[in-house]
């Protein structure tokens, strides 16, 4: 009896431990749609950047194991598909998202919705919001 009670004990801890990396992954695990694109200036005007049907084609998709694969779309009806793997972080004490080739802020993650908050420099300085749906 004591076996089988240390064994349960033992197994409950176990499976509360080391769980914080799951957790905080899965509120941004799926798979995201694309469906809008803002641009903030420093006088604080905001510009809503107009997405082709392509571009609302978009997808990018977190994977648990920390894999990533965005997937965009060109050609006359988007048939065309590219796309591009690789691995991400995700630093939950600043809400920072790392994509292969960039670091995205995110500004929110509900259910349903991601958006990604970035500075873009160079002729033009502007903050770009970049608003996610989940597919699945």
């Amino acid at each position: 009896m004591k076996k089988v009670i240390l064994f349960l004990m033992t197994t409950l801890i176990l499976s509360s431990c080391g769980g914080s990396d799951d957790n905080l992954q899965s509120g941004i695990v799926g798979k995201w749609n694309k469906i809008k694109e803002t641009k903030e200036y420093s006088n604080g005007s905001i510009e809503e950047v107009t997405l082709s049907t392509c571009d609302l084609k978009e997808t990018l998709e977190l994977k648990s194991n920390k894999q990533v694969i965005l997937t965009k779309y060109s050609g006359t009806n988007c048939e065309d598909a590219r796309t591009s793997e690789g691995t991400y972080s995700y630093n939950e004490s600043n809400n920072e998202l790392t994509l292969p080739g960039n670091n995205k802020q995110i500004v929110e993650v509900s259910e349903n919705k991601m958006n990604f908050k970035f500075t873009v420099t160079g002729i033009e300085s502007y903050i770009k919001t970049v608003y996610f749906v989940r597919v699945n």
